[in-house]
């Protein structure tokens, strides 16, 4: 069960709750009010006491409700647990687990050799279908206490196949010994490098990269200078981005480009400054969309890393926004253009704003070279107020927003004067998403669908997508 902790006593007695002070002296009796003793981590793991899970919150972590509020990451619900203390802030305590006494029956092996070391996935433990159902109603439950929505508002979840669903992956390298190097993902509480072979959730083009790589860097001296490796698996070629913190010697950058032309994958080499070298390349990188649609991203644009996901992400987002021909509608963070040229194929007038130039340029010859020339594509701070004011005083019917993990609170307070009548929020963090999302329902809008996009299975991440009309004034 649980621990629970009193009020101390013995020492602190003058603090226990509603003792009187002067009582029977004739004195103004008054209350001296409690000061709560709450567990500490010492106090915690030298009880050692067995915990309940009694749920599950949206990142997957076992929650133990009661006096003290325990979050226990790698328990399931019915499950009693030994755990160890990593953090206590009076009512709360974040812990792991140390043994599982009775295991859930949806407890799994973990399919990956490595999953209890690597950083990369926390719930391999789990069945996938039982922690996205879980999930889901604990994100529902967690959006209905905070936002007030309607029950028939909260759609059915958004998955793709597992487990290879990684598009995308940035390798940490440990390369003190060029003659031993290590390559792979961050320990999950830790900085040491957990070194692979391949990875089980990549998408098999790059996880049979890993080993081949590895072999090409090691035994060079210039390996001590990578920082990280990027890779990316496109619809017809797969990028490779090496990043170095200074000049690279020759005789490396001969192994990196052999490495390149073996495996037939583009080969890019990005130095301190951000400048990119081209050492092999097969195509330009494209990656699909929607509706034939595809982006052509560079070495360090964002893409969706779950591709699968992120097309119907995008059918969806569009079912919902519903453009029409004659329409003017913002895209907000648009990127490389994800939503705006399916939403721009449909007839709408379409202003897309982007914070960084780059991608802007890059996303509007994409478009051009497509046929999508109804988009007027804009570069903004996007968290400066008055550019953001000064972006929507056009007027628009429709906006779409899929901002960073940071959320987009300038531009919701901004869509709260600029009035449009729908708006679709899609969002990587529900924490920032709830903020935001009050802010437009304290604004005039009303929550009418929202549901989960499960971008990253086995991970501690969630992304939602909402959809907000304005109420009748």
């Amino acid at each position: 069960m649980a621990i629970f902790y009193k009020p101390s006593k013995g020492k602190n007695k003058s603090n226990v709750k509603g003792r009187v002070r002067g009582a029977g002296s004739g004195e103004k009796q008054h209350i001296v009010k409690t000061k709560k003793s709450w567990p500490s981590v010492d106090d915690i793991n030298a009880a050692n006491e067995a915990v309940t899970i009694d749920g599950m919150d949206w990142q997957g972590q076992g929650v133990t409700r009661g006096e003290t509020l325990y979050f226990v990451d790698g328990a399931l619900p019915g499950e009693t647990v030994q755990i160890k203390a990593l953090s206590s802030n009076k009512q709360i305590v974040n812990a792991k687990v140390t043994k599982v006494n009775t295991p859930s029956a949806h407890r799994q092996k973990p399919f990956c050799g490595v999953a209890n070391q690597c950083g990369g996935c926390q719930l391999q433990h789990v069945e996938p279908l039982e922690a996205l159902a879980l999930r889901d109603d604990a994100l529902k439950s967690m959006f209905q206490r905070k936002l007030g929505f309607n029950e028939g508002a909260w759609q059915a979840p958004i998955s793709g196949d597992r487990p290879r669903y990684r598009r995308k992956a940035r390798l940490a390298i440990d390369a003190r010994n060029p003659d031993k190097i290590k390559l792979g993902f961050r320990e999950s509480a830790g900085k040491n490098i957990v070194d692979i072979d391949g990875c089980p959730v990549l998408v098999e083009a790059l996880s049979q990269l890993i080993a081949p790589l590895k072999s090409a860097i090691t035994g060079y001296a210039s390996a001590r200078l990578v920082g990280h490796i990027s890779l990316l698996a496109g619809e017809n070629a797969v990028q490779v981005t090496v990043k170095h913190t200074r000049s690279l010697a020759n005789d490396f950058i001969a192994s990196l480009s052999q490495f390149a032309a073996e495996q037939n994958v583009n080969m890019t080499i990005e130095d301190g400054n951000g400048d990119f070298t081209s050492l092999h390349e097969i195509a330009p990188i494209t990656c699909n969309t929607v509706d034939g649609f595809y982006l052509q991203p560079g070495p360090n644009d964002f893409v969706q890393v779950n591709a699968e996901v992120n097309t119907k992400m995008v059918a969806q987002a569009l079912l919902w926004l519903a453009p029409k021909a004659g329409e003017r509608i913002a895209d907000w963070f648009s990127g490389l253009g994800n939503f705006t040229l399916p939403i721009a194929n449909s007839g709408a007038t379409v202003r897309a704003v982007e914070g960084v130039a780059e991608m802007v340029q890059r996303a509007k010859s994409n478009a051009l070279e497509q046929g999508i020339t109804t988009v007027d594509w804009m570069q903004l701070d996007l968290a400066d107020e008055k550019s953001v004011d000064k972006a929507l005083a056009g007027g628009f019917d429709k906006v779409l927003l899929d901002p960073s993990r940071e959320g987009a609170l300038t531009v919701c307070h901004a869509l709260v004067r600029a009035i449009p009548n729908t708006i679709v929020y899609v969002s990587c963090n529900p924490n920032t998403f709830s903020r935001d999302a009050r802010v437009l329902i304290d604004g005039g809008y009303q929550m009418q669908k929202a549901g989960v996009i499960e971008m990253f299975p086995f991970t501690h991440h969630m992304e939602t997508m909402a959809l907000f009309t304005r109420q009748q004034q």
